[in-house]
């Protein structure tokens, strides 16, 4: 039995479903027939004379029967989520001229509940690209997605944390509202130690000083660490964080970095310098309805994880360890852990902290990543992408379906293939060939 459907696609969205991207997909789903959005109150998507059905307690419940098709969810992420999910579903009749689907309840829920992917906005990121890759986000079963802006965001704040080619406001303001109807919360990222350059180290640029080297004394170790003992520095960032929540949307986190800041932290007064000022932008983050997010590297030290990332060094480790607060969510980032339970993010849980496993573009470290949150019971994974996401898309895509469906793990089939599918749902190439797939180029290469 199936729900054949009608050639004028009526279909009843949610409020907040209002952007032109969901009449996009949707289309992208038909071949590129428009549907007849209507819009109503409540929780729920209604196709046809679809009947009510209750998730309870799952992300979604999708109800579908000969006469029409019921979607629901206690939250308006969780609703797009299920249409996402009733779209992968559909099926073409070519003899008939017709789509449909094979009718039956289903109610679903993520074997992990937080799924997050890091995106940089280098430069070099192409817009339209960007915009690709969140809306695959969204029909892999991400909840989030975090932005981290490398000099590409112009700031009212410090016109210097910009490059003179940064995007405005706007345009990124527009992507995170796609992002939302999607079901999608943007995550904004700012650095609030190491990477003060907006640069990665291997490549000696510097946002800030390369076009004002006057401000020089707003940073430490040649400008690669901010310099938090001042006030300025602490009122500039906490500036930031305010732009980057009213660009990026309503939303439970904020990223403040935190990694690779060599130097910071070793001794103990310095350890507790640098817990009061974390725990003072915590606490600043908290009455803005945030939880601050930050990498690991720094609470654990290479000693005690022999071949896992740590930059930490004793004794001020163990201070950081203790005195940071418990606010603030751990993300481990293990780019080489494979075989085994994830050491680091069990001793971070143990400290007190939630905590995240986050994989790079490695199928076994990926999968590692996903059994290591199920078994331990942790908060739940941020798959990173840094500058490879142009020949690491499809392991992002991966990460996103087997955190949402550990049955998936090691499916060498669906994880090669899945995501040549997922990047036409999102944005057709339109017989364009740099827009196909993920990659402008068949070599492939950085962005």
């Amino acid at each position: 039995m199936s729900y054949i459907f009608e050639k004028n696609f009526a279909i009843t969205l949610p409020k907040g479903a209002e952007n032109p991207v969901v009449a996009e997909i949707l289309a992208n789903y038909t071949f590129g027939r428009e549907w007849n959005i209507n819009y109503g109150d409540g929780l729920f998507i209604k196709i046809g004379n679809g009947t009510p059905c209750s998730p309870s307690g799952f992300e979604y419940a999708i109800n579908i029967e000969n006469g029409g098709v019921f979607i629901s969810s206690e939250s308006f992420s969780g609703v797009m989520r299920g249409l996402l999910a009733f779209l992968e579903k559909l099926k073409y009749d070519d003899k008939s001229d017709v789509f449909y689907a094979e009718c039956g309840l289903l109610k679903e829920r993520g074997s992990i509940s937080f799924r997050c992917v890091h995106l940089c906005v280098f430069p070099e990121t192409d817009l339209e690209f960007l915009k690709k890759c969140i809306r695959s986000c969204a029909i892999s079963k991400f909840t989030h997605v975090i932005l981290e802006f490398w000099g590409t965001l112009k700031f009212d704040a410090m016109k210097e944390l910009s490059w003179p080619m940064a995007h405005s406001r706007d345009k990124i303001k527009e992507i995170a509202k796609e992002a939302n109807a999607l079901g999608v919360e943007i995550i904004p990222m700012f650095n609030h130690l190491g990477h003060a350059s907006a640069s990665r180290e291997i490549m000696g640029k510097h946002v800030v000083l390369d076009q004002n080297p006057a401000l020089c004394n707003l940073f430490k170790t040649c400008g690669w660490i901010w310099n938090y003992e001042r006030e300025d520095v602490k009122s500039l960032l906490k500036s930031v964080r305010r732009e980057l929540i009213e660009i990026c949307g309503e939303g439970e986190y904020f990223h403040i970095g935190c990694d690779e800041a060599y130097g910071e932290g070793k001794s103990e007064n310095d350890a507790k310098e640098l817990c009061n000022y974390l725990n003072e932008v915590s606490s600043d983050l908290k009455t803005l309805g945030r939880r601050p997010i930050m990498w690991h590297d720094m609470l654990l030290t290479e000693e005690e994880f022999p071949g896992y990332i740590t930059k930490g060094t004793q004794p001020g480790a163990n201070i950081i360890l203790k005195e940071l607060s418990k606010d603030i969510i751990m993300a481990d980032w293990q780019y080489c852990a494979m075989g085994e339970v994830w050491k680091t993010s069990k001793a971070l849980k143990r400290a007190g902290f939630d905590t995240v496993c986050c994989p790079w573009d490695n199928k076994e470290n990926i999968e590692e990543a996903v059994k290591t949150v199920m078994e331990k019971g942790l908060f739940g994974i941020i798959h990173t992408t840094w500058n490879t996401l142009e020949k690491g898309f499809r392991y992002m895509i991966y990460a996103g379906a087997i955190s949402f469906d550990a049955s998936l793990l090691g499916n060498v089939v669906f994880s090669n293939l899945y995501a040549s599918h997922v990047a036409r749902m999102a944005m057709p190439a339109k017989g364009e060939y740099e827009k196909g797939g993920w990659s402008k180029k068949q070599t492939g290469g950085l962005l």
